[in-house]
């Protein structure tokens, strides 16, 4: 039905080639995901190597990376296609997917009770942390953190709770975006430039959402929407040249209206109705996950970004073999 509603968005569209495109894209990387979810991953002693290769690999890709922050990218520039040109921003991208992936890493290991391999993990994200420019990972890791405690204490709590916490911010989102960023210039003093940026960002789309509440823009309409001369002469860090909204909710409703916010919410609850079946033991890891991404979503990122939906793709995959796995180990672990 997203897809649908995306393809559909290209008839009312103000910039359709750019529509046709973001649809395009959308619909080939939902469909390598769904291939990608559809395999079988059940056999105990394969997913045992998977979460020991998963641990090394984290350790080493954190410890790759932040010698390479420190020596300024000579790695980063030997493969990347535009050398020297926003490296810190494609860490960035790389640490704050890998918030997503480790969840079930730490699950995994907890489940196992192998503590010093959460230690390590633990050990390695924290570096990764102190070296990143992303606040959004550093949010993300808080957000998981505070979630993370709840759903152990609090299971019942956390599993009503974040239902209706997701459908309230859907809804209200475009008000209480609109309200900060009304109130921006007594904030700023407290933010970053990043940060103030954004609030000039979300000051034009929420007015933009009350134009066409309905529909939408079109899909991938965010960065050509028109921005009043009065309002570009309240800003201080935004252009004429528009950007995207640096909130996947706030997309949606700009782009395909409440519709598309409707079906993103319906997307969230669906993935929340999945996570209240896993184990007891795995479940609490699977709603910080819950939490990290939705942090994430509300700070960065297109709803087109292919990378973002294939990391949320592996770390779906990751609980989903972690579903699979604890149910075989319960019926005796014999392979499938």
């Amino acid at each position: 039905m997203f897809l649908v509603l995306c393809w559909a968005s290209t008839a009312w569209s103000i910039v359709p080639r750019e529509s046709v495109r973001g649809a395009l894209g959308l619909t080939g990387v939902l469909a390598a995901m769904l291939v990608f979810l559809a395999g079988r991953y059940d056999r105990p002693q394969a997913v045992e190597t998977l979460f020991r290769v998963l641990v090394i690999a984290t350790v080493v890709g954190v410890a790759v990376a932040c010698l390479d922050v420190a020596l300024h990218y000579p790695l980063e520039s030997m493969i990347s296609t535009k050398p020297g040109v926003n490296a810190a921003t494609k860490y960035n991208r790389g640490f704050d997917y890998l918030v997503l992936i480790v969840w079930p890493v730490v699950g995994h290991a907890c489940w196992h009770r192998r503590w010093r391999t959460v230690l390590v993990l633990a050990l390695t994200v924290a570096v990764m942390l102190a070296v990143t420019f992303s606040l959004a990972a550093r949010a993300a890791v808080a957000a998981g953190m505070v979630v993370l405690v709840l759903a152990w204490i609090a299971p019942r709590l956390v599993a009503i709770v974040l239902p209706w916490g997701m459908a309230a911010l859907v809804v209200t989102l475009p008000l209480g975006l609109r309200l900060l960023a009304e109130r921006r210039a007594e904030l700023a003093r407290f933010l970053k430039p990043s940060g103030a940026t954004r609030l000039e960002i979300w000051d034009y789309m929420t007015a933009r959402v009350a134009e066409h509440p309905v529909r939408g823009w079109g899909l991938l309409s965010s960065k050509y929407l028109p921005i009043h001369p009065q309002e570009l002469a309240s800003y201080i860090y935004t252009g004429a040249r528009g950007i995207y909204p640096h909130n996947q909710w706030l997309e949606l409703w700009v782009e395909l209206g409440a519709l598309g916010a409707a079906l993103g919410l319906v997307f969230a609850l669906l993935v929340l109705s999945r996570i209240r079946r896993l184990p007891d033991a795995i479940r609490p890891f699977a709603y910080a996950a819950f939490a990290s991404a939705m942090t994430m979503a509300s700070v960065n990122y297109e709803v087109t970004t292919d990378s973002w939906w294939s990391a949320l793709a592996a770390s779906a995959l990751l609980f989903g073999i972690l579903d699979r796995h604890t149910a075989n180990i319960a019926a005796g672990g014999r392979p499938v």
